[in-house]
């Protein structure tokens, strides 16, 4: 897996000033055919040609076509783990303050990243699709769940950490995938999707619901957890009282 991350890393870090500025270029070519014309239908000398740079110069920084992808791809995360670390520490300062709420201020940060160039479907296919980039993105959600986790635990330090940090991974994944999907609704479906996401998050982060010890209704108890007698007679065979009941004369 190593071997695979590297595969992908840009080979060279542009230092001078004009370095960065075709570093950029090669960046904002590929976003833009990215969008019009798809991923897979876009090569790395066209986007040299249309950046009118030599392709020799576009492998210097990328070995290839998904490194590109990853660069902007780990821009994206870097705002959004940056915007997650800023909130927690603003929320540890202002004791006022809900850590949950943390939670909408990075939905606003996803819908306005996604938003701002409409290649962000093609990046996220991309990542979806490219085996190294996939664990890079599982590796990026656990540190966030982490976080969240982190700052979860120290307001409320009855809780149980493995169940915040469950609960924090799944509240990651939802707000990426959901945002992702809204952005193909138009307004306002858009913005009551994310409303109703930031409240479904906050529900799902309140300590308040993470009371595994609390006794389930009678009745209501997980399989695995009823009484043999119980579970016995809830896998009966099933019979047809009809026809045990007919005479052989009748079949």
């Amino acid at each position: 897996m190593f071997d695979a991350k590297r595969r992908t890393q840009i080979k060279r870090i542009p230092r001078q000033e004009r370095s960065q500025i075709r570093f950029e270029a090669v960046l904002e070519t590929a976003l833009r055919l990215f969008a019009a014309r798809g991923y897979e239908n876009v090569s790395m000398r066209e986007i040299a040609r249309k950046a009118k740079m030599p392709i020799a110069t576009v492998y210097q920084y990328f070995p290839m076509k998904l490194a590109i992808v990853r660069e902007i791809w780990a821009r994206y995360t870097r705002t959004i783990s940056e915007t997650l670390a800023e909130e927690i520490r603003r929320t540890a300062q202002d004791q006022t303050n809900d850590t949950t709420d943390i939670i909408g201020t990075i939905v606003d940060r996803m819908a306005e990243s996604q938003a701002s160039h409409p290649a962000f479907i093609e990046i996220w296919s991309c990542v979806g699709a490219s085996i190294e980039l996939r664990a890079l993105n599982v590796e990026d959600t656990m540190q966030n769940a982490r976080l969240i986790t982190s700052a979860l635990h120290r307001k409320h330090p009855a809780a149980d950490p493995t169940a915040l940090y469950d609960r924090a991974l799944i509240a990651i994944e939802m707000a990426s995938s959901t945002t992702r999907f809204a952005l193909a609704l138009p307004e306002p479906h858009r913005a009551r999707v994310l409303l109703s996401l930031k409240r479904s998050l906050s529900l799902l982060l309140d300590p308040a619901t993470l009371d595994r010890d609390r006794p389930f209704p009678a009745g209501k108890e997980p399989l695995g957890k009823r009484k043999s007698g119980r579970a016995r007679q809830s896998v009966r065979p099933w019979r047809n009282t009809a026809l045990t009941k007919a005479s052989p004369s009748s079949l």
